[in-house]
C-alpha cells in the first residue's frame, strides 16, 4: 500500500503528512493491533499542529484540523459533512484553478504543490493562505492532501505597500528578509539592504543587473515560471539557489507578487529569505537518516530505496541489474590486533579506495560492520563479473594504516535480477548466499547466485536442526588418524575425528557440522562427548594389552573459553580410568587472539595436570611467534598446506623447515600434518621433524577397521598400511 515515490526526509509540511501517512499506512498493514494507537497519534499531532491540515477526497473535505477551521470560522463537521463547498470558500477567480488541479491531481499528472490560494472566511473576510498540496495512492484510492499557512498578513502588508510609500519604506528598509522588484524584463528596479546582504552585491550593482544571472543554473528555469506567474498575476513561492558575488551558494525562500500601475502589470514584488541554514540541518538529518556515519556510505535503508526503486521501474526489455556483497575475510583479527580506532580507519580506507572502481550511477553501501553492498544498475553478466574482480585486485594492494601495513581479502556475493520477480530482500539475501558460498568454499574469489545455493542453505538448516538428537540417537562415531614418529616408524598419538552418520544425509563432513555446532552452542556438549568418548577408547586399547600412546582431540574456542572447560577435562578423566599424559588436547592457532589472559591460564591449569597441549595448523593465522615462548604448548603441528609445498620446492617447504628449527629451539616436537608420499617423509626426516601423519600411513579409520599389533609399526613402502 502507498506511493511508490522515493522514501526521504519529508522538506515540507506537505511531505510531512504524506510520510506520516505512508509509515501509518505500513505499519498498520504489518501490525493492525498498532492501528488504534496510530489513529490516535494522527489526532494528537495534527489536531494540535500550528499549520492547517487537510484531506480532500473529490471536491469536499474528509480530513480538517482544528487550525485550519478556526482559520476559516467554520466547525470541522461543517467542512467535512458537505455543508461547506469549495466553491464557497475559494475565491471565484482562483476556483477554477483549483478545479483544475485537483483534476491534475486524480490524473497523476505532475502539478505544483506549493502556491498561493484566497479564500472566505465564514464572516465573508478575505484570506490569502499558502497551500502546500499532494496526493497518495492509498488503497487504490487518489487521496489529495495537503498543509496551509496564513500568509494574508503578508500579501495584505504588499498591498498596502503601494498605497503607503512611508510604510513601504519602513518595511522595505528595515526587514530582515530581501525585499525587491522586478521590472517587466526581470532586471531590478529596487532592492533592500537585507538583498545586499543575502546576494553580497550593492543596490548600485542589483539595479544594473537582472536576476538571472544570481539564479543557479538547475534552479534557473523554475525561477523563470515563478516570476511569469507573478506577470500573468498568480502569486507564487518556492525554493531556489543563489550565488553570492563571492561564490558562495545560498539557500532562498522566494514569494513573487505581481505589481500593478493603474490597473496594469508592469513588473514583480519579492520576497526572499535565507534559509540555508535550514537546507543545511535537513541535509545533516538526511545524512544521519540514510548514510553510514563512519564511512558516509549509503546505509543498509538507503541502499534497499534505491534498489526497490530500480526494481519497480524496471521494464523487460531494459538491461539487468546487478547487488554485489562484500565481507571482507577474517576482519576480526585485523579490528583486534591494531585495535577499534584503527579498524575504523581501515574500513574508511576500504570505503574510499572501492569507490575508484565504481560508476557515479553505482549505489556503494555499507550494510554493518565489514560488510558492504553494490548496486550496478544497469550492466551484464560480465561487467559484473569485471566489477568483482577489480575490487579483489584492488584489495589485495597493502593498506597503509597509521604505519601498519594491511592487506585483506574479500569474499563476495553476485545477484542479478531485471524487474519485480525477486523483492529487495530477497535478493539481497541471494547475494549474501552467494558470498556465503565464497567465503566457505573459494576464497578471495566470487560466486554469482544460483537456486541450488538455496538448496545448500536449506541443507545447513537440516544440519542445525537434527544435530541437536545426534548424540541421543548414537549418530555420532569417532574416527582414529595415527600420528608416527617418523623414525621408528612407531605410533605415538591417535587423532580422535567426529563423524556424523546422518540417517537421511548420509556421512556428514565435519566441515560441514562443526561450524553449525559453534554458532548454534552445540559445541560444548558435542565437544564433552568427543572427549569422553576418546578418553574411554584410549582406556580400552591399553587395558587389551596394546602399548599406549596418546589420544589427541581437537578443542575449539567456545570449549576452552567455557567456565568449566578444565573441570571438566579433569572430571573426564577420572571418570574414563586415563591418565593425564596419555591425553593430548590440540588448540588451532586463531584461537589464541580471542582471550590471551583466560587462555592462557586455562592451558597452565591443563598443563599442571599433566595434559599435553599442542598448537594445531601452525602458520595459517596471524598469531604472533611470541606466542610459541608465552603458552605452555608440547607440540607445533605444521599446517599441510606447508607440507603440499615440499614436492613442488615452493615457499612452504622452507617455511616449514624454519618451523621445525623455531620450535625446537623453544624444546618442542613438532608433528607434520598431512604427509601424501615417500618424497615428503624423507624430506622431513632430513629436517628432523619428529611426528607426522597423512594418507601415507593411514586414512582416518573407525575403531573397527583399526588393526593394533605389537609392535606397532609401519613398512618404509607407506601408502595407507594398516595397522
Amino acid at each position: 500500500m502507498g506511493t511508490t515515490e522515493k522514501t526521504s526526509t519529508p522538506d515540507t509540511d506537505s511531505d510531512s503528512l504524506r510520510y506520516f501517512l505512508n509509515q501509518m499506512s505500513i505499519m498498520t498493514d504489518n501490525n493492525q493491533s498498532l492501528l488504534p494507537f496510530y489513529q490516535t497519534l494522527f489526532q494528537t499531532l495534527f489536531n494540535n499542529a500550528p499549520i492547517g491540515i487537510y484531506i480532500l477526497q473529490g471536491e469536499h473535505y474528509t480530513y480538517v484540523n482544528n487550525y485550519y477551521s478556526k482559520l476559516l470560522g467554520y466547525t470541522a463537521p461543517e467542512l467535512t459533512d458537505g455543508s461547506v463547498s469549495l466553491e464557497q470558500i475559494i475565491h471565484p477567480d482562483d476556483f477554477e484553478m483549483i478545479q483544475q488541479r485537483i483534476k491534475s491531481r486524480r490524473a497523476g499528472e505532475p502539478a505544483d504543490g506549493q502556491y498561493v490560494l484566497r479564500k472566505f472566511h465564514k464572516d465573508g473576510s478575505l484570506i490569502y493562505t499558502e497551500i502546500h498540496a499532494s496526493a497518495a495512492e492509498i488503497e487504490g484510492r487518489t487521496v489529495l492532501f495537503g498543509s496551509v499557512i496564513d500568509i494574508t498578513e503578508r500579501v495584505l502588508t504588499q498591498q498596502k505597500l503601494l498605497e503607503s510609500n512611508e510604510q513601504y519604506k519602513s518595511l522595505f528598509y528595515n526587514s530582515p528578509d530581501a525585499i525587491f522588484s522586478f521590472d517587466d524584463e526581470g532586471n531590478f528596479l529596487s532592492a533592500n539592504p537585507a538583498s545586499e546582504v543575502i546576494t553580497g552585491y550593492t543596490t548600485e550593482e542589483l539595479l544594473n543587473m537582472s536576476f538571472a544571472p544570481l539564479i543557479h543554473p538547475e534552479d534557473l528555469p523554475e525561477a523563470i515560471k515563478h516570476f511569469e506567474d507573478a506577470k500573468n498575476g498568480i502569486p507564487s513561492s518556492g525554493d531556489l539557489v543563489i550565488t553570492k558575488k563571492d561564490g558562495t551558494p545560498i539557500h532562498l525562500n522566494a514569494t513573487h507578487f505581481p505589481m500593478k500601475v493603474g490597473g496594469v502589470i508592469t513588473g514583480t514584488y519579492g520576497l526572499a529569505r535565507d534559509i540555508t541554514q535550514r537546507i543545511l540541518y535537513d541535509q545533516q538529518m538526511e545524512q544521519f537518516a540514510f548514510y553510514d556515519p563512519l564511512t558516509g556510505l549509503p546505509n543498509r535503508k538507503l541502499f534497499e530505496d534505491r534498489l526497490g526503486q530500480l526494481m519497480n521501474y524496471s521494464e523487460e526489455d531494459r538491461k539487468q541489474f546487478a547487488v554485489l556483497f562484500l565481507d571482507l575475510d577474517r576482519f576480526k583479527l585485523i579490528n583486534d590486533s591494531l585495535g577499534h580506532h584503527l579498524g575504523d580507519e581501515f574500513l574508511k580506507m576500504v570505503a574510499v579506495r572501492l569507490s575508484q572502481v565504481l560508476k557515479p550511477t553505482d549505489t556503494f553501501s555499507r550494510l554493518a560492520g565489514d560488510e558492504f553492498t553494490i548496486l550496478l544498475p544497469e550492466t551484464s553478466r560480465e561487467e559484473a563479473q569485471q566489477t568483482a574482480e577489480a575490487i579483489i585486485d584492488l584489495l589485495a594492494e597493502p593498506f597503509q594504516v597509521e604505519g601498519h601495513s594491511v592487506t585483506v581479502t574479500a569474499s563476495i556475493g553476485i545477484a542479478f535480477g531485471k524487474g519485480r520477480e525477486n523483492t529487495v530482500h530477497e535478493l539481497i539475501r541471494n547475494a549474501d548466499t552467494a558470498m556465503y558460498y565464497t567465503k566457505k568454499f573459494r576464497k578471495t574469489r566470487y560466486t554469482i547466485y544460483s537456486e541450488e545455493m538455496d538448496q545448500n542453505a536449506s541443507y545447513k538448516l537440516t544440519i542445525e536442526r537434527d544435530l541437536k538428537f545426534a548424540i541421543e540417537k548414537n549418530e555420532l562415531e569417532l574416527f582414529y588418524q595415527p600420528i608416527i614418529d617418523l623414525k621408528t616408524e612407531q605410533i605415538t598419538a591417535m587423532e580422535a575425528l567426529i563423524r556424523w552418520k546422518h540417517p537421511e544425509l548420509g556421512l556428514v563432513p565435519p566441515s560441514d557440522f562443526i561450524p553449525v555446532a559453534e554458532e548454534s552452542g552445540q559445541i560444548i556438549t558435542i565437544g564433552s562427548w568427543v572427549l569422553h568418548t576418546a578418553c574411554q577408547q584410549a582406556k580400552a586399547w591399553q587395558d587389551s594389552d596394546v602399548p599406549p600412546f596418546k589420544v589427541a582431540v581437537n578443542i575449539s574456542t567456545k570449549q576452552l573459553q567455557h567456565e568449566n572447560f578444565v573441570d571438566s577435562v579433569i572430571e573426564i578423566l577420572g571418570t574414563t580410568n586415563l591418565a593425564p599424559k596419555w591425553l593430548e588436547l590440540e588448540i588451532t592457532e586463531s584461537i589464541l587472539l580471542d582471550d590471551v589472559e583466560l587462555i592462557n591460564e586455562s592451558l597452565l591449569k591443563l598443563k599442571q595436570a599433566g595434559v599435553f597441549i599442542s598448537i594445531d595448523d601452525f602458520g595459517t593465522g596471524y598469531t604472533s611467534l611470541s606466542y610459541l615462548r608465552q603458552y605452555p604448548f608440547d607440540k607445533v603441528k605444521i599446517d599441510r598446506s606447508f607440507i603440499d609445498d615440499i614436492n613442488r620446492d615452493l615457499n612452504g617447504k622452507r617455511i616449514a623447515s624454519a618451523i621445525i628449527s623455531l620450535a625446537h629451539s623453544l624444546n618442542m616436537n613438532v608433528v607434520a600434518e598431512g604427509i601424501e608420499n615417500e618424497v615428503q617423509w624423507e624430506y622431513l626426516i632430513e629436517e628432523k621433524c619428529n611426528e607426522g601423519q597423512g594418507y601415507f600411513f593411514s586414512r582416518p579409520l573407525p575403531v573397527h577397521s583399526l588393526q593394533l599389533h605389537s609392535p606397532m609399526k609401519f613398512a618404509s613402502t607407506g601408502k595407507n598400511q594398516q595397522i
